[in-house]
């Protein structure tokens, strides 16, 4: 058997409600669907603020101005070489947060006595003998007391608003004096806790100075030194003629201790004439005796004594330079100890200098210490005097440049403001309430939507009769809703079961042996009239139609066409009636239909047996649509087996009604059943729902096509 196919554009991009953003297109869409409820949401907001516009406290605003002085000017300089301090942007701002201080409120409260007023020290609706409360008045004051800048100038204002004219007049005026009486009050306090500490210091500074001198006459007492600038050049001197003496003594040392290590040389060193003869000798009596020794042997008598001879010449010799070193020993140890002896004086020289000078720094440091304590003392004291001279000479860096005058007019509420916040609310509260109602729909708005949320072509939307203008249809059943199709063939109605045909290829030439099951996900979702709607339509097109009730619990279709039947679909199943007895035909329409009947024990089994598939496949070769009326797929079983059996299925949801989740649970369960759904149709649309595309194009604008005149009259002409 042939499927059912519909093409359908590809969607390049998501469409907007997948992203989750909001067109003002769809925006304005949404308002328009919502115009009720959005209207009253406007209305009842205007309304209310209307109401609070002429509820609200009339507030009257007070305001004067404080100037202040730029460069300061002093009765007496404290400090005549610090030069006055120019007023400046920062200061200024400073001086802006004093006035709107607790101190400044504070004043204000204790001057006006507002403690005890009620709406200030006794809350507004506080029972008759609450005590007063200053802090709360000082709350109050400080919230409502306004100081701001003019400009870039030096001058501030000050406001307050208040409920009765005078008072917020009294408030301004007593602020602005607390704040120029405050500082030159500050001031006078200052210069009192200046002189306090200058005072307090001064004798702690005294002390130190005492304490300093005593320190500096004690240790020149202990160490001696009466005059150091004078004993200095004596101890260099000293130190300068032993360290000479020093250096030649080690020269002396030096050359005596290189005569002793001269060897050989003993005799050139020391100059010996004794050494110098027994030498003499020596060498001559080795020439004799190297001469006899060539002619002679060593036994020959004048060899012999002459050997005698040198042996005593060179004992001589011997004892000779062991006492001329002995000499020079002598002269090197006493050159070694005047040498050391010096070395000894020097050292004692500079131990007491270095002795000298670690006092020197000592007394120096003491010294200076004093004289830190004098010049700290002398400015502290002159400090003190200055501070005592400027005692009473207080001045206040701000004037008043005008008093607040009790004014005539309130300044607040503002009609103006209240309007347009009003009508921002308005507006603000309608978007909100559209956007919050269309959220909350859990339904499929249009066929766009059904697309979107269900990703199954949308076929068809079908009006609801009961919103066709000129003919509508007030209490809709199948049976009238059946009559109402065949007797206004043209309107809407009728249109959006062509546009379905149209939709299902149900008019294409040679097409036959379709069948389509027509099902929903709940009951009451229009099913059972959709069914009939589109078999009378293709009937009355032509086609051979057969309209089966597969809906064995309720049969609403036997109900209109062939009420309490004698045999139906059941007994043809069961083999027991032939087809062409069991079937009904509508007269109107010229619809085959195939009852069904109770009778049968297991009627429920029976229609989703494998005997349901050969009928089926019979009644291909018979007719041209066969149409499957089906119970509603979540509730009923069978309903899957049916849709199952069928060529195409086609998926029935209520607009506005049916829970997009229980039609996702439905495909699901249809999907997994082997169904080939061929699409959707929304029924039970409002006609009166304007935002353009709830219906979709086809129905929308064949609506006004279909209102248009007739050809040949006056207003087409």
């Amino acid at each position: 058997m042939a499927r059912f196919t519909i093409v359908q554009e590809a969607r390049e991009a998501p469409a907007e409600s997948e992203l989750g953003l909001v067109s003002p297109k769809k925006l304005l869409l949404i308002l328009r669907r919502r115009a009720w409820p959005v209207g009253l949401t406007m209305i009842a907001v205007l309304i209310l603020a209307a109401g609070a516009y002429f509820v609200a406290d009339r507030q009257y605003v007070a305001t004067g101005t404080i100037a202040l002085d730029r460069q300061a000017d002093p009765l007496v300089d404290t400090n005549p070489q610090a030069k006055p301090l120019t007023t400046d942007s920062p200061s200024v701002e400073t001086e802006v947060q004093v006035i709107k201080s607790p101190s400044t409120a504070g004043a204000v409260v204790d001057a006006l006595k507002l403690a005890k007023a009620r709406g200030y020290g006794i809350a507004e609706d506080a029972p008759a003998g609450t005590a007063p409360s200053r802090d709360r008045a000082i709350r109050a004051v400080q919230h409502g007391l306004v100081a701001d800048r003019s400009g870039t100038s030096y001058a501030i204002s000050v406001g307050f608003a208040a409920a009765d004219p005078a008072l917020a007049a009294s408030v301004v005026n007593s602020a602005m004096n607390a704040y120029t009486g405050g500082q030159k009050s500050s001031a006078a306090a200052q210069l009192s806790h200046d002189i306090g500490m200058l005072a307090d210091r001064l004798k702690l500074v005294r002390v130190d100075l005492l304490k300093a001198d005593k320190a500096v006459a004690q240790y020149r007492a202990g160490t001696g030194l009466i005059d150091l600038a004078n004993n200095s050049d004596a101890a260099n001197q000293a130190m300068e003629s032993l360290n000479t003496q020093l250096a030649q003594a080690r020269a002396d040392e030096a050359a005596a201790q290189s005569k002793a290590n001269s060897g050989d040389s003993l005799v050139s060193v020391t100059g010996s004439s004794t050494v110098s003869a027994l030498r003499a000798q020596q060498s001559k009596l080795l020439a004799q005796k190297a001469d006899l020794q060539q002619r002679y042997n060593d036994q020959f008598p004048a060899l012999v004594r002459l050997n005698d001879q040198l042996n005593a010449v060179n004992q001589q010799l011997a004892a000779e330079e062991a006492r001329v070193r002995a000499g020079v020993a002598a002269q090197a140890k006493v050159a070694r100890d005047r040498a050391a002896s010096l070395r000894n004086s020097v050292n004692r020289e500079q131990g007491k200098l270095m002795s000298a000078n670690a006092a020197s720094v000592h007394l120096a440091e003491l010294e200076r210490n004093a004289d830190s304590a004098k010049t700290l003392y002398a400015s502290l004291l002159d400090q003190y005097k200055q501070k005592l001279a400027a005692q009473g000479t207080e001045q206040s860096k701000a004037y008043v440049i005008a008093y607040a005058a009790p004014p005539t007019s309130p300044d607040s509420p503002k009609s103006l403001a209240y309007l347009i916040g009003g009508v921002l609310a308005a507006i603000v509260a309608g978007v909100v309430v559209a956007l919050v109602l269309d959220n909350m729909e859990s339904g499929l708005l249009n066929q766009s939507a059904l697309e979107q949320k269900l990703r199954i072509p949308a076929l068809a939307a079908i009006p609801d009769i009961r919103t066709v203008k000129d003919i509508p249809l007030k209490r809709p059943t199948p049976g009238r809703i059946a009559e109402y199709l065949l007797e206004h063939p043209t309107g809407a109605f009728a249109e959006a079961f062509r546009s379905l045909r149209t939709s299902l290829k149900l008019d294409e030439a040679g097409a036959r042996g379709k069948s389509l099951a027509i099902t929903s996900a709940v009951a009451d979702e229009g099913k059972t009239a959709t069914s009939i709607c589109l078999a009378q339509s293709a009937a009355l097109a032509g086609k051979r139609v057969l309209l089966i009730d597969c809906d064995l619990r309720h049969h609403a279709c036997t109900d209109l066409f062939a009420p309490d039947p004698p045999t139906g679909l059941v007994e043809v199943l069961e083999g027991r009636t032939p087809l062409d007895q069991a079937v009904v035909k509508d007269v109107g329409s010229g619809l085959s239909v195939l009852p069904t009947t109770a009778s049968a024990q297991r009627p429920i089994d029976l229609i989703t047996s494998p005997a349901m598939r050969s009928l089926l496949a019979r009644l291909a070769n018979s007719y041209d649509l066969v149409i499957l009326e089906t119970p509603p797929v979540l509730p009923v079983a069978e309903a899957r087996a049916l849709t199952a059996m069928a060529d195409s299925t086609l998926l029935i949801a209520r607009w506005r009604t049916t829970p997009a989740a229980a039609v996702k649970k439905a495909i699901g369960l249809l999907n997994r059943a082997g169904a080939n759904i061929t699409g959707a149709v929304l029924t039970r649309v409002s006609l009166s729902w304007t935002a353009l595309g709830s219906l979709g194009d086809d129905v929308y604008y064949y609506r006004d096509y279909a209102n248009e005149p007739r050809r040949g009259s006056a207003k087409a002409a």
